[in-house]
């Protein structure tokens, strides 16, 4: 009966902000297939269009979308943005949402968005397109602590946990698409661009600690916030709960540690 009450307020929930709201919940029942489909999202008088994948049953992308930008997890940022038209670094980018969402909450000046998977890249420049937005330059690698090419399987089940990690992930990714990726350093890369950055946001299914781990830790004095969604890690198997004091000894405070897998870790520099 609880399930069933959360499932039904969810439903009336995703009535009232997003357009042909029945059309999804028959496509998250799997009555209904389609390879894409347009999100059209409102919140707070922000408006979104989102091209997604809801042709599996469990709808990643679409729950993706939800977090984002209709639950705001990431709204705890904003108060350490101390100024409108900020320059980001996203990592993990996806389909965008994280960045379209900042954009229409605090506004963006320069954006550079990291996207490795290649369905995920085009339907990433697809919809900064279609919401008119243009402050970004978009970048088909992955982003780590030192450089190589990697191979990437796009997991359709989940299409937001491709994991550059697959050899050393024990569940295997569904079936789709392999493709070599460039993995950048990201020392070397920040070398090639000019400039602070007000926040860096990590959402890469495990990277962030080998980005954490072997960046040099003067790299970090260039972004003022950080926040990852943390996972545990899959190189060293240190737990979610470890990942805080490593960024702490950077140089952030933290603001926010849910402590746990895809929970959310907010730092701000304490000079």
């Amino acid at each position: 009966m609880i399930r069933l009450l959360a499932h039904l307020k969810s439903v009336l929930r995703i009535r009232r902000l997003c357009r042909n709201s029945w059309l999804i919940v028959l496509l998250r029942l799997g009555w209904v297939k389609l390879p894409y489909f347009l999100y059209e999202i409102s919140k707070d008088n922000r408006n979104y269009a989102i091209l997604a994948r809801p042709s599996s049953t469990a709808m990643g992308d679409f729950y993706a979308l939800k977090e984002v930008l209709i639950d705001e997890t990431y709204r705890d940022v904003l108060p350490l943005l101390h100024k409108r038209d900020i320059r980001l670094v996203d990592i993990g980018a996806n389909l965008g949402s994280f960045t379209l969402w900042a954009h229409r909450t605090i506004g963006i000046h320069e954006a550079f968005c990291f996207e490795p998977e290649e369905d995920s890249f085009r339907l990433l420049n697809f919809n900064f397109y279609l919401n008119n937005f243009f402050a970004a330059k978009t970048l088909k690698c992955a982003v780590g602590g030192e450089e190589r090419t990697i191979t990437l399987t796009l997991r359709k089940a989940n299409p937001a946990a491709t994991s550059i990690y697959e050899d050393i992930i024990t569940s295997p990714p569904t079936e789709g698409a392999t493709k070599s990726v460039p993995v950048v350093n990201l020392a070397n890369w920040l070398c090639g661009v000019d400039g602070n950055f007000d926040l860096l946001k990590v959402d890469c299914e495990g990277a962030e600690w080998e980005i954490v781990r072997k960046t040099d830790p003067r790299i970090f004095v260039r972004f003022r916030v950080l926040v990852a969604e943390v996972h545990d890690d899959p190189e060293h198997r240190q737990p979610a709960s470890e990942f805080r004091e490593l960024v702490e000894n950077l140089g952030y405070r933290t603001v926010r540690s849910d402590n746990r897998v895809q929970g959310l870790y907010i730092g701000v520099r304490s000079d």
